[in-house]
């Protein structure tokens, strides 16, 4: 199992300077920067593909529109990629017969349906060994709550033959939206499917972080999209460590299938994200996550 961080600056220069030990830097698919980064360390692309819009083919949720795939297949070779990622996440707008947090068969099945259909385009495309598809959560204002049910993901992932991106932050957003236990939802996924983890804090953006965006100089609305909600992408907790440790402990008995790569997604590189990374919070907590992935 490799140890990766999120690219950003903070990150570059602890490692840079020999104050923090990762396997690989995670950044974002833009072309320029992974060339940059590349040319100074080991790093993996996650790409901005989403699935269960029914178009049968995935979307970039960056641009909103169809993927460029000749733009995504050359960065795939430029990096040697092992995987190519989707996320499961439909939005409101691409079914506007089912409410946001409607669990009715009817629309379980159509939901699923629409996904698995997106999916085989893009395992056609690529083959069934490389693509992987996550977990998302649910925040009850832009995403499909149906789409964060076990049962759904784990038919997708049978029915298409591909593996899961485990995201055990998103996984503990949706089981509280879902009012179940974490351990019992990740419990339901198909933890034999499993290639990538990734982990991160579960906080809600109270007053604190709201001043802290602020004194960055994050844009207010910025600010605003996030106020008051319950966010992962943040700086673990007791709780997060507890969970992670839990976790790594069914990889390290063989009760889980063993990722090739399990990321710490804290740290970011636009908006709210980038304003509120902290060297010292990667600093800190970065070794103690390498411990319990290495198992010591």
């Amino acid at each position: 199992m490799e140890f990766a961080v999120n690219y950003s600056q903070a990150a570059a220069e602890l490692l840079k300077a020999g104050e923090i030990e990762v396997d690989r830097l995670k950044c974002p698919a833009w072309p320029d920067l992974v060339a940059a980064v590349q040319a100074e360390h080991p790093i993996y692309v996650h790409f901005p593909l989403r699935v269960g819009a029914g178009v049968g083919d995935a979307l970039d949720s960056d641009t909103g529109g169809p993927v460029d795939w000749e733009t995504i297949e050359a960065l795939i070779a430029q990096t040697d990629a092992r995987q190519v990622n989707l996320h499961l996440m439909p939005f409101i707008d691409d079914h506007p017969s089912i409410p946001i947090d409607s669990t009715k068969a009817a629309h379980v099945e159509m939901l699923t349906e629409c996904t698995i259909e997106d999916v085989h385009a893009v395992v056609e495309r690529f083959g069934v060994e490389r693509v992987i598809v996550e977990n998302i959560p649910f925040f009850g204002d832009w995403g499909l709550l149906i789409a964060t049910l076990p049962q759904v993901i784990s038919r997708v992932i049978e029915e298409t033959g591909c593996g899961l991106l485990l995201d055990l932050a998103h996984a503990r957003l949706a089981a509280r939206y879902l009012g179940i236990g974490a351990r019992e939802y990740v419990g339901a996924l198909p933890t034999d499917r499993i290639r990538e983890i990734h982990v991160t804090g579960v906080q809600r953006i109270d007053e604190g972080w709201v001043e802290l965006a602020r004194r960055a100089g994050v844009a207010e609305e910025d600010i605003q999209n996030y106020a008051g909600k319950v966010m992962d992408h943040l700086p673990m907790t007791e709780a997060d460590w507890e969970f992670f440790a839990w976790a790594m402990e069914q990889i390290h008995s063989g009760a889980w299938a063993r990722p090739w790569v399990v990321t710490f997604e804290y740290g970011g590189l636009t908006g709210f994200f980038k304003g509120t990374t902290d060297k010292d919070v990667l600093a800190d907590q970065i070794p103690c996550l390498y411990t319990l992935i290495a198992g010591t």
